[in-house]
């Protein structure tokens, strides 16, 4: 709540040097993404980037690693890309709860000048940024339950977690496990079936 966030503020900021350190993941974080089967699974650093994910994040949410580091960011995505607000079945919901997040993770890193312009680019790019960043809610990060329409699959629907790794505070695993409804594992098997067989050339 705005309370805990204002404590944190005063109390918890880490040390500056660490906020420009350059984010990496483990290689046993990510033999714990890429060992999630149909789960689409993805590590967001500080700034809201997206820096590891598995097979099927890539089906479900794009191919990761063709994309720059600013489109591999989650706020930039959720904001600006037509094709992402099209996925997300209630966008504004989504997207009020994500700033919601990130204004909390951000007083994390004063001063943090990649923050900066983020948020600078953002106010400039999207108008619902704009009218939204101002407000002062802020939320820790949620489990819940999030619904997809997917462009080849149709309806997704997921129960979301997200967790902070114990050692690298800064990094924060989010995964989807497919819920029975709509025969999402069916469907994430076929995507995931088909890309393999692009993969290998068939």
């Amino acid at each position: 709540n705005e309370r805990e966030h204002l404590f944190f503020l005063a109390h918890q900021q880490p040390p500056p040097e660490r906020a420009m350190e350059p984010e990496t993941v483990s290689a046993t974080l990510q033999h714990f993404l890429d060992h999630q089967g149909l789960s689409p699974a993805f590590v967001l650093g500080r700034r809201w980037d997206v820096v590891a994910w598995n097979e099927a994040a890539r089906v479900v949410f794009g191919d990761f690693g063709q994309m720059t580091t600013r489109e591999r960011n989650a706020v930039w995505r959720i904001f600006t890309s037509p094709t992402h607000r099209q996925l997300l079945v209630d966008w504004e919901g989504n997207a009020r709860r994500l700033l919601a997040q990130f204004r909390a993770s951000c007083g994390r890193y004063p001063g943090d000048p990649r923050l900066t312009e983020l948020i600078h680019d953002l106010m400039l790019r999207s108008p619902e940024f704009r009218a939204w960043w101002p407000d002062h809610e802020v939320l820790g990060a949620p489990e819940g339950h999030k619904t997809l329409n997917h462009p080849q699959a149709g309806y997704l629907l997921f129960e979301h977690l997200t967790f902070q790794v114990f050692d690298a505070p800064d990094l924060k695993v989010n995964v989807y496990t497919p819920l029975d409804e709509a025969d999402t594992p069916a469907k994430l098997s076929q995507l995931l079936s088909e890309r393999s067989s692009v993969s290998r050339g068939f």
